[in-house]
């Protein structure tokens, strides 16, 4: 499973959960990879010279630049194709880019709203939360621009109170197909094993699930409220699972 190139370059929000997407992949692969933690808000001035778009996880590596984190999933499929994280076969391949695409935008999308619009409130926690692993100097930075990365935010993400309510309902019912599914299996592309699909939703659910992400140290009282509500639920201990059996790398 070991490849090594000390060009890779991971530039990413630490806290955010769709690069511990692209760092799950990189560490599954036993890829050596440096990051690069950017500051939300001024992150633009280096991801737009980057890439054409401005969001991160963006992966560098020598010449090559690929934006998104299953963009990243597939760029590394093909050049560590030994610890593939999508399967061999035709039908539990489409399962797996299915299931990636449902829960990318049916939890990712919406958890992230709805997480957002209860912690942006909150100065200090929103801080912490996206100053996660940043440059010494982006404290002091947020201490003057903080306003206006949160007006952005809720401008370029639809942060208010009827998506944020729209969002939750949206993660709600998808997290009830989750939990459908895993009663009938373990993996969620077939029998074959873990793949990008099961990858895709742990990630993606970590800052909910695990007692050590980022955002479960200090969590809205709305969110501390949804994570008792659905800790027995079968995604809940499938996640925390996952994470230990597949995720060793992760601290």
């Amino acid at each position: 499973m070991a490849a090594e190139d000390p060009m890779l370059t991971l530039y990413q929000f630490e806290c955010s959960h769709c690069c511990e997407k692209a760092r799950w992949a990189l560490d599954y692969k036993g890829l050596d990879y440096r990051t690069r933690n950017l500051i939300p808000g001024p992150h633009r001035l280096v991801t737009e010279r980057l890439a054409p778009r401005s969001h991160v996880p963006i992966l560098v590596d020598g010449e090559r630049v690929v934006q998104g984190s299953s963009e990243i999933i597939d760029y590394l499929d093909k050049r560590c194709p030994s610890a593939r994280l999508t399967p061999a076969g035709a039908t539990a391949a489409q399962q797996a880019h299915e299931w990636e695409h449902y829960l990318d935008r049916e939890i990712g999308v919406s958890i992230r709203c709805w997480f957002y619009f209860h912690a942006l409130p909150k100065r200090n926690l929103a801080t912490r939360c996206l100053l996660q692993g940043a440059p010494w100097y982006g404290p002091p930075l947020y201490a003057l621009i903080f306003p206006v990365v949160r007006r952005a935010m809720r401008s370029r993400m639809r942060i208010d109170a009827e998506n944020a309510a729209r969002s939750e309902s949206q993660l709600r019912a998808a997290l009830v197909h989750l939990n459908e599914a895993l009663r009938r299996r373990r993996y969620l592309a077939g029998p074959g094993g873990f793949s990008r699909a099961d990858l895709t939703a742990c990630a993606l659910l970590a800052p909910l699930c695990l007692p050590n992400a980022a955002y479960a140290r200090d969590l809205p009282k709305a969110v501390a409220a949804f994570r008792t509500e659905h800790e027995a639920d079968p995604f809940f201990g499938w996640v925390v699972e996952t994470y230990g059996r597949y995720r060793r790398r992760y601290a």
